[in-house]
């Protein structure tokens, strides 16, 4: 067996140990913190959307991405068939993997560019998530990923924004990082969570996270309750405020036909 001396030893602990101290020193530079205001976002009977503030603290020199996401859920999309010159409603397409929400931002636009052939983030990332099942036919997966982006992008529950994030050093040193996310009318309830990335020379050297909870209060907190829970109470509630609401309105356009 060979024997190392002791000199010998002496700068293996050296380098050893200078070594953990690059290393440590390069984890402790990518340290941030990253705060979301308002954590908990509460949707009742006046509930029109709501701003959502992020801001982290960085190390100089860095970049950074701010991902809002939703849980994984699944969206059913209508292939649509020409038959004589019109067009019908033809096989289902069921979609599978695809966060029910996701709205990014970066402080450099090129973080976000579709260039990059492994993307961690972004529109091309997600599509390497999901999958299309049922009447896909000849389609192929590019052309129903463009679709179900256009379906998502209108109801405001997916949007990229690169360079959107504001960046600015410090006097005590580090950077502060801020974005504002548009959250969108129509938002599921449920669990979502806001992820930093921090870019440095082209590759992720930490990433931190903050949960948001949706819930549902007031009047559509009931309506939830009384759908999922008492089907049957619900139906009928729903079809009497129909019968009535359509009552309410023939008397009404009665009484403006008598008036002229």
């Amino acid at each position: 067996m060979m024997r190392v001396g002791p000199n010998k030893f002496k700068v293996y602990l050296l380098c050893v140990g200078l070594t953990v101290m690059v290393f440590w020193g390069e984890v402790q530079a990518a340290s941030a913190e990253l705060t979301v205001r308002p954590d908990v976002v509460r949707i009742g009977t006046w509930y029109d959307g709501v701003k959502l503030h992020v801001s982290a603290n960085i190390p100089r020199g860095c970049q950074a991405v701010l991902e809002l996401i939703g849980e994984q859920g699944q969206t059913r999309l209508m292939r649509k068939e020409r038959y004589w010159g019109m067009w019908k409603n033809g096989a289902e397409i069921l979609e599978q993997g695809a966060p029910v929400l996701y709205l990014v931002m970066s402080t450099d636009p090129k973080l976000l560019s579709r260039s990059n052939k492994k993307p961690s983030w972004g529109y091309e990332a997600i599509s390497g998530r999901i999958s299309f099942t049922g009447g896909v036919g000849n389609i192929t997966h590019r052309q129903l990923f463009g679709e179900f982006l256009r379906l998502k992008e209108n109801r405001g529950r997916y949007d990229i924004f690169p360079g959107r994030a504001s960046i600015q050093v410090l006097p005590e040193g580090g950077q502060q990082v801020e974005g504002v996310f548009n959250l969108p009318s129509r938002l599921p309830r449920g669990n979502y969570h806001v992820t930093l990335s921090v870019v440095k020379d082209g590759r992720v050297v930490s990433k931190e996270m903050r949960s948001l909870k949706v819930e549902l209060v007031g009047f559509p907190a009931a309506t939830f309750e009384l759908a999922h829970k008492h089907a049957l109470a619900y139906g009928i509630l729903a079809t009497g405020i129909a019968i009535f609401s359509g009552f309410l309105v023939g008397l009404i356009f009665q009484f403006i036909g008598k008036s002229d």
